[in-house]
């Protein structure tokens, strides 16, 4: 709420900022923390560390300007405030999370706000273009999907498309919407094209909420977004934008663009984590969803269906729902059980997870950021994947997060944007690229304890225009 003004004023930050409520939901594992933490605001813990009700209620009233200030209530709230952080700093040293929330997140924290307070330079000619583009893309993908899928003429809702998928023989106790879209294979494809329909909505709402005024964008940023810690923006949720809109982002005079990214990253992950020779093998050897699908799956050329099946298996889905989803792919029933026999170190390095996660309760990735269980008796099929997912996914956001700050420390590098496992990043010199590729592969090794090597590498962040032919 202050901090573009304090960025305006000062053009600087404080050099070290804790959010309370943030570092509470950060190392407390449990994940309706942060489903509710858009409803409650810090007042709602402030009762635990001795102040009364009515004390919290007026400072909160304070807080949105909705009463005059009052410098007692302010001193009783900050006393409060005071006695949680510590409180906060003794659970996190107990748990196992006090290195990892100060080490990574608060400087990943002041480094973003600070990048994002500056601002995101916006081609207000190319917005106006793109947003025309967006419209057009969007309606006559919607009029295809709606015919081809027998679905209403409108975007649809997350109950539309849960109907939809109970309609089709899905059964949706055991797993997320978006895993069944995003991971198991559909009739005609319904999966895939929801979520890219659902991907143009979201691409023209960003770029209609952009004002053609405006030359800078200041995102929200939330670096501890998610569960496993990803780092998410909103007001603009810029990351959501396609790369065929990318283009309305552009370089402040006298710099230029570049966009990192990792290479297989999952795939590296699950391969030192589990120590599996076979990932190991592949992910070395160069795409590893290529080789899959060519020397295992007998897919010519089909690294999209290789990359669904392989992360389905990676994840947790059943062996007889996995190998019907390979055949509906065109594998061979007898080719598909044999390749996903090939990971037996992941497997058991998948058990070893799981059969945590029941004795204790809860699950860690190699640095912290654990996840409590909130259910009893066996783990579900969900549980099971979060477990996994958990660790493989919490390790890339602290592996992520290590490389952004390497790359912020490099002299000619300005953090533009972050997506997710990639970075564009702005520069002067031709050789900063190298540098930063370098610095990403450094703290995915070191992260890794050298298990596999990172890589990373330097790609397109924008669609490329095509050159216009005359006659």
């Amino acid at each position: 709420m202050i901090r573009d003004v304090l960025f305006d004023r000062t053009e600087t930050l404080p050099l070290k900022i804790v959010d309370l409520d943030e570092f509470r939901i950060s190392i407390s594992g449990v994940p309706d923390d942060r489903l509710m933490r858009e409803k409650r605001d810090v007042t709602i813990q402030l009762g635990r560390y001795g102040i009364e009700q009515e004390v919290c209620e007026i400072y909160q009233k304070m807080f949105y300007k909705g009463t005059a200030f009052d410098v007692c209530i302010a001193a009783k709230a900050a006393t409060a405030i005071l006695a949680m952080y510590l409180d906060l700093c003794k659970q996190a040293s107990a748990d196992g999370e006090s290195e990892r929330f100060f080490t990574v997140e608060v400087p990943a924290y002041r480094l973003l706000q600070l990048s994002m307070t500056a601002g995101i330079s916006i081609d207000a000619t190319g917005l106006s273009e793109k947003r025309s583009q967006a419209e057009h893309d969007y309606f006559l993908s919607l009029k295809n999907y709606s015919a081809k899928h027998n679905m209403p003429l409108e975007t649809p809702s997350r109950r539309a498309i849960e109907a939809k998928l109970l309609l089709e023989g899905f059964a949706l106790d055991e797993v997320s919407v978006e895993y069944l879209l995003e991971f198991v294979p559909h009739d005609r494809d319904f999966g895939g094209e929801t979520m890219a329909l659902l991907a143009l909505d979201a691409a023209r709402r960003v770029l209609g909420s952009l004002t053609l005024s405006s030359r800078i964008s200041r995102p929200v940023v939330d670096v501890f977004g998610s569960r496993t810690s990803r780092v998410q923006l909103r007001s603009p949720s810029l990351q959501n934008i396609p790369k065929l809109y990318r283009s309305i982002i552009s370089a402040r005079p006298g710099t230029q663009l570049s966009y990192v990214d990792f290479d297989q990253f999952e795939v590296g992950i699950m391969a030192a984590l589990s120590g599996d020779n076979e990932l190991k093998r592949l992910y070395a050897a160069g795409d590893m969803y290529d080789l899959f699908a060519n020397t295992h799956l007998g897919l010519v050329n089909n690294r999209k269906a290789a990359k669904q099946l392989f992360l389905s298996y990676a994840y947790g889905m059943s062996r007889p729902a996995l190998i019907d989803a390979a055949v509906s792919l065109a594998v061979d029933r007898q080719k598909a059980k044999e390749a996903f026999r090939v990971f037996q170190q992941y497997e058991e390095w998948k058990k070893s997870i799981l059969s945590e996660f029941q004795r204790t309760g809860r699950v860690a990735t190699v640095f912290g950021n654990h996840y409590r269980r909130t259910g009893v008796g066996p783990l579900t099929g969900k549980e099971q994947r979060s477990a996994v997912s958990q660790v493989v996914q919490g390790t890339a956001s602290l592996i992520f997060k290590r490389a952004l700050l390497a790359a912020a420390s490099i002299v000619d590098v300005r953090i533009v944007l972050p997506m997710h496992d990639a970075l564009l990043f702005e520069h002067t010199h031709a050789e900063t690229p190298a540098k930063v590729i370098g610095a990403f592969e450094s703290a995915m090794t070191d992260v890794l304890n050298s298990q596999v090597t990172g890589k990373a590498s330097i790609s397109d962040f924008a669609e490329r225009e095509q050159p216009l032919l005359t006659p």
